[in-house]
């Protein structure tokens, strides 16, 4: 999918996901990726996304954001950039709905 083909641009966009789709994307991510884009995010974000977390899972984001706030910012940023591919491809599958500015989990059935 190139950068035309993307719906979202920035990581910003996921501040308008509801917690379904915040849910669908965090459980697409791997946690070494989550945890290294939550580094970059904002703050408000990242605390959406942790809190749609099972207790385990977070709390091993939680740990790998500590073992990895030292990686170079490429890292990070990356990461963040990983994380708008794979919700362009929940949204391509229609797992996510733009409905208006805002982005819908929608019910697997």
């Amino acid at each position: 999918m190139s950068d035309s083909d993307s719906v979202l641009h920035k990581i910003e966009d996921i501040s308008y996901f509801d917690n379904l789709a915040l849910f669908y994307l965090c459980n697409e991510c791997p946690p070494q990726t989550l945890a290294l884009a939550f580094l970059v995010m904002n703050e408000k974000i990242a605390g959406s996304m942790l809190g749609v977390l099972d207790v385990k899972r977070r709390k091993f984001v939680h740990e790998l954001m500590a073992s990895l706030e030292a990686s170079p910012l490429e890292a990070k940023e990356s990461a963040a950039k990983g994380l708008l591919i794979i919700a362009d491809g929940l949204i391509s599958r229609n797992l996510i709905v733009k409905k208006g500015q805002f982005y819908y989990g929608t019910r697997k059935e």
